[in-house]
């Protein structure tokens, strides 16, 4: 049944300039199929109202691919971080009343069950956004959740952004969120660019959110698979082993 109240973007702008590849990173080949099929199929099985793709490098060729696929695109001319992309679908999103799922094109291996879960657990908590993290005592080179002591989720700072102590911390970002429509746009509208990579953060919403007073909570993984981006020929090998060992 399909689910009105939620809509999905996923950011698929990204050049993948570490793939050593001259194809737009979501076209690379995964088992056999463009690693942004993963993530489209993943999408279908939540049965949201929309579904729209923020498409950049290589827009033409990603279009053209997935022609096929009931999905909405819109492009990124220029790359300025994962907050102006996600930014694009603010028009296709102006009229609609409810929850944004945010995912990324190169995240192949979340289970449908653990978006699921999450989107069940947003909408149970009042919360205005949840967020996907790892808790994890691995070393990773993600972005940290910064709690205060209480426990309640405070900001999200990029990994080229963390202090030393930031850096200790065990929950990671994954980069896949849930938030109430017309504040996630409302949020991106107030972020900035100053970080070591002058980009517009998507992450920064979430400082914004708290405070203005609005509860974020988190859904934990323990699977660092899951949340596997690719971003090396080394990923890209690792995900083909995962998907053929899990089809």
């Amino acid at each position: 049944m399909q689910q009105q109240d939620l809509a999905v973007i996923i950011l698929a702008a990204g050049k993948g300039t570490r793939m050593q590849s001259s194809l737009a990173k979501v076209l690379l080949p995964v088992a056999g199929h463009p690693l942004l099929h993963y993530v489209l199929d993943l999408s279908s099985r939540l049965n949201p109202a929309r579904t729209i793709v923020v498409v950049g490098h290589q827009a033409d060729q990603v279009q053209e691919v997935f022609a096929d696929r009931e999905v909405e695109f819109v492009v990124q001319h220029e790359q300025l971080g994962t907050g102006h992309a996600a930014q694009q679908a603010k028009a296709k999103l102006e009229s609609f009343e409810g929850l944004v799922l945010v995912l990324c094109g190169d995240m192949p291996l979340i289970r449908p069950n653990t978006l699921l879960q999450m989107l069940a657990g947003h909408r149970a908590s009042g919360a205005k956004c949840t967020v996907l993290t790892l808790k994890s005592g691995g070393s990773h080179d993600f972005g940290r959740i910064i709690r205060d002591d209480e426990g309640s989720i405070l900001k999200i700072v990029e990994f080229k952004d963390a202090s030393a102590a930031e850096k200790k911390v065990d929950e990671f970002n994954s980069g896949v969120y849930c938030f109430d429509n017309e504040l996630f746009f409302k949020a991106l509208g107030h972020i900035g660019v100053d970080n070591a990579q002058q980009e517009y953060y998507l992450t920064d919403t979430i400082e914004y959110l708290v405070q203005k007073g609005y509860l974020v909570r988190a859904t934990q993984t323990q699977d660092a698979n899951e949340i596997l981006g690719i971003n090396s020929p080394d990923d890209l090998n690792r995900a083909e082993q995962l998907l053929a060992d899990h089809p």
